[in-house]
């Protein structure tokens, strides 16, 4: 069954117990914790412990993002070969219990304010010196620019009018005098001796030449000075972060410690949460939840054996309850849920779309990527990943679809003639005698095929639907709504193969083919307006109905891009092998290592991009020409409550 049967668990139990059962259900992980169908429980769910643990995974959290950058790096295989942390309960407890969190935090908290405070002023020194820079020259203090009378100001003005505005400047304000510090980035940076009455004057006159006057003020000493001591004390700076940064990398050494304390903390908020979901009184405690009935012996068997003081009763799901959806599927369509739940799950009551979908596709996956090499070498890599960093749920289907993608798409590859853009006509006779249809010298065969593809894929979704509404006693919407649609359909076939695609049909098959369509065109126009008792309404009705030929049409049409995207991997393989046997003939063997390289890159780009194709528009032809038949989804996955732990195991069973 592909979507597990569920059940409805309530356990009743002693208060004294129950934080032993909250820790034994997270340790069994099998059942799923709901709200109690009860009034709200009058003792409080403790929210100060809680808060605690919650402050205290946001401070090892803390302390773990700040010191990531100075962990000692391991290599790839280091990695691998490194299991997860072993630890005890009590060690944990008595770790847990320490102010080791706090101390570590603070530590971390302190380094971070000095490292962020050096790294500032230093920061602060470079700018001031960049922003001197253009001032070295200048043999005056900065903090004796003004005298009763004058004062000098730092302007940049734009160098290609430089020379004019400093000649106009000399003739209109006689009683001012530039001296020019630099040049360079296109400006003339020039310190003006002007008097106190004319400072507006020359900002007008300044600001509407563009220029950009520098206010270096609160500085003592020349900008040749300020720019030495400035520079002398960079060697302090860094040598301050190097020696922060070797702190760090010392307080770095306790992240096994901090990884144990989080998966602690989150354990800890785990079981204090699941308490808002427990109905309780002054003696006695309520917990309900869902249960898949494949698990159902082992969890009473265990409750059993453990606990003297539980009642126990487990029913199946009730009229207008929703269940939450455990997909369980075959080994062979597992996978496949990864493309199913992207979409949505089915409803508890819905059939599982996984096992049906799967063999469409990946047919449809191998036929937009249609080269056999591209096949073999994405199963190589999904297989090399799948064994070295063995990843788990979401992305181990992932790889596993992607590696049963491939071995299909070696299959399509070999019979139309895809291996790496080879010409056909290079391949061995053995090879060639195993290729059935050649897409590039004949798209219309293949554009068939895909359209023929695409007809069935749709019949058999209507199919599915028909079966859910005879399971559900719609006998009338199976017979008049879905069988005959798909009737009608395949009685069209053969007329719009020959009128729209130009193929042949032999004139008795189209003979009967007009007269099927024409009698089931009237069926479907007499029941299309069943339910309305209004003569003229149920008239415009039926004949409204047959415009859903239109949408089957296009949906039939759809399916044309099986054969546009394996045209285009084909193509772009054949041109990159066209490309590096043009440059194979330069000199010194410099031809090979270069028409190597185009052919790794080029193949690997194509093989890249046209497996994302294959993935994305395999799976649009699932959602919308497939799932529109007899899809709803809506489901809410199933979560039972378990252990959260990330990095680290506990030897002994927690009590």
């Amino acid at each position: 069954m592909a979507i597990s049967r569920m059940l409805k668990v309530q356990l009743l139990g002693h208060d004294s117990v129950r934080d032993e059962v909250k820790r034994y259900l997270r340790r069994l992980g099998v059942l799923e914790i709901t709200d109690v169908a009860v009034e709200r429980s009058e003792f409080p769910l403790d929210e100060e412990s809680l808060r605690e643990y919650e402050l205290g995974l946001e401070r090892i959290e803390f302390c773990l993002d700040f010191l990531e950058p100075y962990v000692e790096k391991k290599s790839l295989f280091e990695r691998m070969g490194t299991g997860p942390l072993v630890t005890t309960s009590s060690a944990l407890e008595e770790l847990g219990r320490s102010s080791y969190a706090e101390e570590m935090w603070e530590a971390c908290s302190a380094l971070e304010r000095r490292m962020r405070d050096i790294r500032d002023r230093y920061a602060g020194s470079l700018e001031l010196v960049h922003a001197l820079a253009s001032w070295e020259t200048l043999d005056v203090p900065l903090d004796a620019l003004s005298t009763d009378r004058c004062t000098v100001r730092l302007w940049s003005i734009p160098e290609r009018i430089a020379a004019e505005a400093l000649e106009t400047l000399e003739r209109e304000m006689p009683r001012t005098e530039a001296v020019v510090c630099a040049e360079h980035r296109g400006r003339l940076y020039t310190a003006v001796i002007v008097s106190k009455e004319d400072i507006e004057a020359l900002a007008e006159r300044f600001k509407a030449l563009g220029g950009v006057e520098h206010t270096l003020s609160g500085l003592s000493g020349t900008p040749s000075q300020i720019i030495e001591s400035e520079r002398s004390s960079h060697g302090s700076f860094e040598e301050s972060i190097r020696g922060a940064e070797r702190e760090a990398g010392e307080l770095a050494r306790e992240r096994d410690k901090l990884l144990l304390m989080q998966d602690h903390y989150t354990e800890m908020i785990g079981l204090g949460g699941v308490e808002r979901h427990f109905h309780r009184t002054e003696s006695a405690f309520v917990v309900e939840g869902w249960l898949r009935a494949a698990d159902r012996k082992a969890f009473v068997r265990g409750i059993e054996e453990r606990f003297d003081d539980i009642e126990l009763y487990i029913r199946e799901p009730e009229e207008g309850e929703e269940p939450p959806i455990d997909l369980a599927n075959r080994p062979l369509a597992d996978p496949f849920e990864f493309v199913t739940t992207l979409y949505g799950r089915p409803v508890y009551r819905e059939t599982d779309p996984t096992p049906m979908l799967a063999p469409f596709f990946v047919l449809f996956f191998a036929l937009c990527l249609t080269d056999a090499g591209y096949g073999l070498a994405l199963s190589a890599v999904s297989a090399l990943i799948l064994m070295r960093f063995k990843p788990s749920g979401g992305a181990a289907k992932l790889m596993r679809l992607l590696f049963m993608g491939g071995l299909a798409t070696a299959a399509v590859g070999v019979v139309t003639g895809g291996i790496f853009g080879i010409e056909i006509s290079n391949f061995p006779r053995a090879l060639r005698g195993l290729i059935l249809i050649n897409p590039l010298e004949e798209p219309m065969k293949m554009l068939n095929f895909a359209f023929l593809l695409g007809l069935l894929h749709m019949l058999f979704g209507m199919g599915i639907r028909m079966a859910s509404n005879f399971r559900a006693g719609l006998v009338a919407d199976a017979l008049f709504g879905d069988l005959l649609w798909i009737l009608f359909l395949v009685a069209l076939a053969p007329l719009g193969f020959s009128a729209i695609l130009g193929g042949y049909v032999p004139p008795y098959v189209l003979f009967w083919s007009k007269r099927a369509s024409l009698a089931i065109a009237l069926l479907v126009f007499l029941s299309g307006g069943r339910g309305q008792k209004n003569l003229l309404k149920r008239f415009f009705k039926g004949l409204i109905g047959f415009y859903d030929i239109v949408g089957y049409f296009g949906d039939v049409l759809s399916y044309a891009r099986l054969l546009a995207l394996g045209l285009a991997t084909s193509a772009i393989a054949l041109a990159v092998n066209g490309i590096a046997a043009m440059v194979k003939g330069l000199p010194f063997y410099t031809g090979y290592i270069v028409a190597a390289l185009i052919l790794i890159l080029g193949h690997g780009f194509n093989m890249a991009v046209n497996t994302l194709g294959a993935f994305v528009h395999s799976g649009r032809l699932q959602y919308l020409e497939f799932f529109s038949k007899f899809f709803t989804g809506g489901g809410r996955e199933f979560k039972p409550f378990g252990s959260e732990r990330r990095h680290s195991v506990v030897e002994e069973i927690e009590k």
